[in-house]
Protein backbone atom coordinates (compact mmCIF):
# COMPACT_ATOMS: atom_id res chain seq x y z
CA UNK A 1 0.00 0.00 0.00
CA UNK A 2 2.79 2.22 0.96
CA UNK A 3 4.57 1.50 -2.44
CA UNK A 4 1.47 2.21 -4.36
CA UNK A 5 1.22 5.60 -2.73
CA UNK A 6 4.57 6.82 -3.26
CA UNK A 7 4.08 5.86 -6.90
CA UNK A 8 1.25 8.42 -6.72
CA UNK A 9 3.80 10.84 -4.91
CA UNK A 10 6.18 10.11 -7.68
CA UNK A 11 3.65 10.57 -10.43
CA UNK A 12 2.40 13.80 -9.16
CA UNK A 13 6.01 14.88 -9.05
CA UNK A 14 6.48 14.34 -12.47
CA UNK A 15 3.30 16.04 -13.58
CA UNK A 16 4.46 19.41 -11.86
CA UNK A 17 7.87 19.09 -13.69
CA UNK A 18 5.94 18.75 -17.23
CA UNK A 19 3.69 20.98 -15.57
CA UNK A 20 6.43 23.97 -15.68
CA UNK A 21 8.25 22.30 -18.72
CA UNK A 22 4.95 22.96 -20.38
CA UNK A 23 5.76 27.00 -19.95
CA UNK A 24 8.93 27.15 -21.11
CA UNK A 25 10.09 29.75 -24.20
CA UNK A 26 11.55 27.15 -26.00
CA UNK A 27 8.71 24.81 -26.31
CA UNK A 28 7.04 25.25 -29.50
CA UNK A 29 3.57 25.36 -29.82
CA UNK A 30 2.97 22.03 -31.07
CA UNK A 31 4.36 20.62 -28.26
CA UNK A 32 1.72 22.99 -25.73
CA UNK A 33 -0.88 21.38 -24.47
CA UNK A 34 -4.14 22.75 -26.14
CA UNK A 35 -5.61 23.90 -22.04
CA UNK A 36 -4.98 27.00 -20.92
CA UNK A 37 -2.52 27.39 -17.52
CA UNK A 38 -5.35 27.91 -15.40
CA UNK A 39 -7.32 24.78 -16.86
CA UNK A 40 -3.84 22.91 -15.66
CA UNK A 41 -3.35 24.33 -12.98
CA UNK A 42 -6.89 23.71 -11.73
CA UNK A 43 -7.00 19.96 -12.46
CA UNK A 44 -3.97 19.84 -10.63
CA UNK A 45 -5.19 21.58 -7.76
CA UNK A 46 -8.65 19.25 -8.10
CA UNK A 47 -6.56 15.78 -8.39
CA UNK A 48 -4.50 16.58 -4.91
CA UNK A 49 -7.50 17.56 -3.05
CA UNK A 50 -9.16 13.88 -3.98
CA UNK A 51 -5.42 12.34 -3.26
CA UNK A 52 -5.61 13.81 -0.04
CA UNK A 53 -9.19 12.89 1.04
CA UNK A 54 -8.28 9.19 -0.26
CA UNK A 55 -5.21 8.92 1.09
CA UNK A 56 -5.17 11.10 4.03
CA UNK A 57 -1.88 9.18 5.48
CA UNK A 58 0.05 11.36 2.90
CA UNK A 59 -1.96 14.72 3.77
CA UNK A 60 1.35 16.43 4.52
CA UNK A 61 3.35 15.53 1.60
CA UNK A 62 0.23 16.36 -0.36
CA UNK A 63 0.31 19.86 0.93
CA UNK A 64 3.67 19.96 0.14
CA UNK A 65 3.27 19.02 -2.81
CA UNK A 66 0.51 21.44 -3.56
CA UNK A 67 2.38 24.49 -1.81
CA UNK A 68 5.03 24.26 -4.26
CA UNK A 69 2.72 23.78 -7.17
CA UNK A 70 0.97 27.09 -5.84
CA UNK A 71 4.44 28.95 -6.24
CA UNK A 72 5.15 27.42 -9.54
CA UNK A 73 2.15 29.06 -10.95
CA UNK A 74 2.68 32.13 -9.20
CA UNK A 75 5.86 32.64 -11.01
CA UNK A 76 4.73 31.25 -14.04
CA UNK A 77 1.22 33.56 -13.91
CA UNK A 78 3.68 36.70 -12.13
CA UNK A 79 1.27 37.20 -8.97
CA UNK A 80 4.50 37.78 -7.22
CA UNK A 81 3.86 41.31 -5.92
CA UNK A 82 4.71 42.06 -2.71
CA UNK A 83 4.36 46.03 -2.53
CA UNK A 84 5.06 46.29 1.10
CA UNK A 85 8.44 47.12 2.72
CA UNK A 86 7.10 46.97 6.27
CA UNK A 87 4.06 45.83 8.12
CA UNK A 88 0.99 47.73 7.76
CA UNK A 89 -0.31 49.35 10.91
CA UNK A 90 -3.11 47.65 12.68
CA UNK A 91 -5.47 50.68 12.85
CA UNK A 92 -7.69 52.62 10.47
CA UNK A 93 -9.75 56.09 10.66
CA UNK A 94 -13.85 55.51 11.39
CA UNK A 95 -14.00 56.65 8.26
CA UNK A 96 -12.26 53.58 6.14
CA UNK A 97 -15.25 51.27 7.99
CA UNK A 98 -17.72 52.69 5.11
CA UNK A 99 -19.57 55.50 6.77
CA UNK A 100 -19.37 57.30 3.26
CA UNK A 101 -17.74 54.35 1.13
CA UNK A 102 -20.91 52.48 0.42
CA UNK A 103 -22.92 55.79 -0.46
CA UNK A 104 -23.32 54.77 -3.74
CA UNK A 105 -25.59 51.71 -2.96
CA UNK A 106 -28.42 53.43 -1.12
CA UNK A 107 -31.47 52.11 -2.53
CA UNK A 108 -29.79 49.22 -5.07
CA UNK A 109 -30.22 45.44 -4.38
CA UNK A 110 -29.55 42.24 -5.99
CA UNK A 111 -27.37 42.84 -9.19
CA UNK A 112 -27.13 46.58 -9.24
CA UNK A 113 -26.13 46.01 -5.72
CA UNK A 114 -24.08 43.44 -6.94
CA UNK A 115 -22.25 45.59 -9.47
CA UNK A 116 -21.60 48.72 -7.33
CA UNK A 117 -20.25 46.39 -4.64
CA UNK A 118 -18.08 44.74 -7.21
CA UNK A 119 -16.36 48.49 -7.73
CA UNK A 120 -16.02 49.51 -4.78
CA UNK A 121 -13.86 45.86 -3.60
CA UNK A 122 -11.89 45.37 -7.01
CA UNK A 123 -9.10 47.54 -7.16
CA UNK A 124 -7.22 46.11 -4.19
CA UNK A 125 -3.58 45.19 -3.92
CA UNK A 126 -2.61 41.83 -3.97
CA UNK A 127 -0.08 40.43 -1.58
CA UNK A 128 1.13 37.45 -2.89
CA UNK A 129 0.93 33.97 -2.43
CA UNK A 130 3.63 33.41 -0.01
CA UNK A 131 3.20 37.25 1.42
CA UNK A 132 -0.35 36.33 2.24
CA UNK A 133 0.92 33.46 4.24
CA UNK A 134 2.85 35.10 5.90
CA UNK A 135 0.72 37.85 7.28
CA UNK A 136 -2.18 35.45 8.39
CA UNK A 137 0.03 33.95 10.90
CA UNK A 138 2.08 37.05 12.16
CA UNK A 139 -0.58 39.56 12.26
CA UNK A 140 -4.58 39.23 10.59
CA UNK A 141 -5.25 36.52 12.67
CA UNK A 142 -2.02 36.70 15.22
CA UNK A 143 -3.59 37.58 18.67
CA UNK A 144 -1.12 38.01 21.61
CA UNK A 145 1.42 35.02 19.34
CA UNK A 146 -1.34 32.57 19.15
CA UNK A 147 -3.48 31.66 16.06
CA UNK A 148 -6.33 29.79 16.55
CA UNK A 149 -7.87 27.33 13.76
CA UNK A 150 -10.79 28.60 13.05
CA UNK A 151 -12.57 24.75 12.32
CA UNK A 152 -11.37 23.43 15.39
CA UNK A 153 -10.32 25.88 17.69
CA UNK A 154 -7.12 24.47 18.52
CA UNK A 155 -4.71 27.16 19.65
CA UNK A 156 -0.75 27.70 18.25
CA UNK A 157 1.95 29.38 19.23
CA UNK A 158 3.75 31.21 16.46
CA UNK A 159 4.72 34.72 15.29
CA UNK A 160 4.97 33.22 11.90
CA UNK A 161 4.06 30.51 9.13
CA UNK A 162 4.51 27.32 10.97
CA UNK A 163 4.90 23.91 9.67
CA UNK A 164 2.55 23.13 7.16
CA UNK A 165 1.81 19.58 8.97
CA UNK A 166 0.65 21.38 11.65
CA UNK A 167 -1.77 24.37 11.02
CA UNK A 168 -1.85 25.57 6.89
CA UNK A 169 -4.09 27.96 5.04
CA UNK A 170 -7.65 27.23 4.34
CA UNK A 171 -9.21 28.67 1.02
CA UNK A 172 -12.51 28.58 1.96
CA UNK A 173 -13.20 28.82 -1.72
CA UNK A 174 -11.42 25.96 -2.82
CA UNK A 175 -8.68 26.62 -5.29
CA UNK A 176 -9.68 23.91 -7.14
CA UNK A 177 -13.52 25.53 -8.00
CA UNK A 178 -11.77 29.21 -8.99
CA UNK A 179 -9.68 30.44 -6.39
CA UNK A 180 -7.19 30.88 -8.45
CA UNK A 181 -4.09 33.86 -9.28
CA UNK A 182 -4.59 36.72 -6.80
CA UNK A 183 -8.02 35.06 -6.06
CA UNK A 184 -5.56 32.60 -4.31
CA UNK A 185 -4.10 35.24 -1.84
CA UNK A 186 -6.93 36.84 -0.93
CA UNK A 187 -6.90 37.55 2.72
CA UNK A 188 -10.22 38.29 2.97
CA UNK A 189 -11.25 34.09 2.35
CA UNK A 190 -7.88 32.54 4.34
CA UNK A 191 -7.99 31.63 7.43
CA UNK A 192 -5.72 29.87 9.59
CA UNK A 193 -6.79 26.24 9.95
CA UNK A 194 -5.66 22.79 11.61
CA UNK A 195 -3.88 20.84 8.76
CA UNK A 196 -5.74 17.54 9.10
CA UNK A 197 -9.44 19.29 9.49
CA UNK A 198 -8.32 21.17 6.21
CA UNK A 199 -7.48 18.33 4.42
CA UNK A 200 -10.70 16.58 5.75
CA UNK A 201 -12.72 19.62 4.73
CA UNK A 202 -11.03 19.52 1.06
CA UNK A 203 -13.16 21.08 -1.64
CA UNK A 204 -16.59 20.26 -0.31
CA UNK A 205 -19.44 22.92 -0.05
CA UNK A 206 -20.22 24.12 3.26
CA UNK A 207 -23.64 22.61 4.77
CA UNK A 208 -25.60 20.99 7.67
CA UNK A 209 -24.10 17.48 9.05
CA UNK A 210 -26.45 14.99 10.29
CA UNK A 211 -24.42 11.75 10.98
CA UNK A 212 -20.75 13.15 11.10
CA UNK A 213 -17.54 11.09 10.01
CA UNK A 214 -15.59 13.47 11.72
CA UNK A 215 -15.89 16.17 14.11
CA UNK A 216 -14.00 18.20 16.32
CA UNK A 217 -13.78 21.51 18.19
CA UNK A 218 -18.05 21.86 16.35
CA UNK A 219 -17.02 21.70 13.01
CA UNK A 220 -17.94 18.20 11.11
CA UNK A 221 -18.31 16.32 8.26
CA UNK A 222 -20.28 13.65 6.43
CA UNK A 223 -17.92 13.69 3.40
CA UNK A 224 -20.81 15.52 1.30
CA UNK A 225 -20.45 18.83 3.20
CA UNK A 226 -18.85 20.28 5.86
CA UNK A 227 -20.72 22.47 8.99
CA UNK A 228 -18.50 24.83 10.58
CA UNK A 229 -18.37 25.25 14.52
CA UNK A 230 -21.27 27.84 15.71
CA UNK A 231 -18.16 30.60 16.32
CA UNK A 232 -17.00 30.77 12.87
CA UNK A 233 -19.40 30.16 10.58
CA UNK A 234 -20.86 33.26 10.01
CA UNK A 235 -17.16 34.54 9.26
CA UNK A 236 -16.80 31.88 7.13
CA UNK A 237 -20.28 32.95 5.07
CA UNK A 238 -19.06 36.46 4.86
CA UNK A 239 -15.76 35.66 3.28
CA UNK A 240 -17.78 33.29 0.35
CA UNK A 241 -20.08 36.30 -0.15
CA UNK A 242 -17.06 38.57 -0.44
CA UNK A 243 -15.58 36.12 -3.21
CA UNK A 244 -18.29 35.76 -5.34
CA UNK A 245 -18.56 39.13 -5.54
CA UNK A 246 -14.84 39.73 -6.39
CA UNK A 247 -14.34 37.33 -8.38
CA UNK A 248 -17.79 37.31 -10.19
CA UNK A 249 -18.35 33.30 -8.90
CA UNK A 250 -21.54 31.60 -8.36
CA UNK A 251 -22.39 29.80 -5.07
CA UNK A 252 -24.62 26.90 -5.33
CA UNK A 253 -28.53 28.05 -4.17
CA UNK A 254 -28.05 25.15 -1.47
CA UNK A 255 -25.23 26.49 -0.29
CA UNK A 256 -26.64 29.84 -0.28
CA UNK A 257 -29.46 29.14 1.39
CA UNK A 258 -26.79 27.93 4.24
CA UNK A 259 -24.78 30.28 4.31
CA UNK A 260 -27.31 33.30 4.66
CA UNK A 261 -28.52 31.21 7.98
CA UNK A 262 -25.26 30.89 9.22
CA UNK A 263 -24.92 34.87 8.30
CA UNK A 264 -27.86 35.24 10.65
CA UNK A 265 -26.50 32.99 13.60
CA UNK A 266 -23.00 34.12 13.69
CA UNK A 267 -23.28 37.56 13.40
CA UNK A 268 -20.76 40.25 13.04
CA UNK A 269 -18.09 41.11 16.08
CA UNK A 270 -15.35 43.42 17.18
CA UNK A 271 -13.02 40.40 16.29
CA UNK A 272 -14.23 40.34 12.69
CA UNK A 273 -14.11 43.81 12.34
CA UNK A 274 -10.49 44.34 13.64
CA UNK A 275 -9.81 41.46 11.23
CA UNK A 276 -11.08 43.48 8.07
CA UNK A 277 -9.25 46.32 9.25
CA UNK A 278 -5.71 44.80 9.38
CA UNK A 279 -6.59 43.13 5.92
CA UNK A 280 -7.62 46.95 4.53
CA UNK A 281 -4.34 48.24 5.76
CA UNK A 282 -2.73 45.37 3.60
CA UNK A 283 -4.37 44.65 0.75
CA UNK A 284 -6.00 47.81 0.73
CA UNK A 285 -10.19 46.64 0.22
CA UNK A 286 -12.82 45.54 2.90
CA UNK A 287 -15.35 43.01 2.99
CA UNK A 288 -18.71 44.71 2.65
CA UNK A 289 -20.99 42.38 4.62
CA UNK A 290 -18.68 42.73 7.38
CA UNK A 291 -19.13 46.54 6.97
CA UNK A 292 -23.14 46.42 6.55
CA UNK A 293 -24.74 42.96 7.24
CA UNK A 294 -27.74 44.10 5.95
CA UNK A 295 -26.52 43.72 2.34
CA UNK A 296 -26.59 40.18 2.47
CA UNK A 297 -30.36 40.46 2.70
CA UNK A 298 -30.77 42.72 -0.08
CA UNK A 299 -28.84 40.12 -2.54
CA UNK A 300 -31.96 37.41 -3.57
CA UNK A 301 -29.07 35.22 -5.24
CA UNK A 302 -25.14 35.44 -5.31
Amino acid sequence: MRLRSNRRMMALAIVMVLFVFSFMPDVTAKQRQSKSPEDIYQEMILELEELEQRSPQNQVAVFKLRDNLNKLYSHISGDLTDPFNSKGKLSVPDHARGNDLYDPCNGLKDDQLKRMLLQIVQDHVSVGYQRAQDLIFSDVDNEDGYVECVYTGRKLKTSSEPNASDMNLEHTWPQSLGATGIAKCDLHHLFPTDSRANGIRGNNPFGDVDHASWEQGGSKTDKQVFEVRPEQRGNTARGMFYFAIRYNKRIDPKQEEVLKRWHKEDPVDADEKKRNDRIQNFQNNRNPFVDKPEFVNLISDF
